[in-house]
């Protein structure tokens, strides 16, 4: 492909190569921001009057007023509660 300026001088040129980290139409490869997120023990997947957790790992809190339960592995907490639970495991935000 050629490109051109208003008088008709060459710009640039490019051209297309063979590319070998190529991933074809549907398949999909993990990014290193993937990686990331699978390898933390919870993600923060929404935020509001409480915070949403999914842990990555089978972990059980107990429940109080300040940390629900919602199924599987995720939970509604409190901003206290989601500051404490930061010190003592990994996490990352999935939004």
């Amino acid at each position: 492909m050629r490109k051109y300026d208003s008088k008709g001088e060459l710009v640039t040129e490019g051209y297309l190569v063979p590319n070998p980290n190529f991933i074809p139409k549907g398949e999909y490869k993990a990014t290193e921001l993937d990686k990331y997120k699978r390898s933390v023990d919870f993600l923060i997947t929404s935020c509001g009057n409480r915070y949403e957790i999914i842990f990555n790992k089978p972990i059980i809190l107990k429940e109080t007023r300040s940390i629900k339960r919602i199924g599987g592995n995720g939970y509604l907490v409190t901003e206290k509660s989601l500051e404490s639970l930061k010190k003592r495991y990994t996490h990352a935000c999935d939004f």
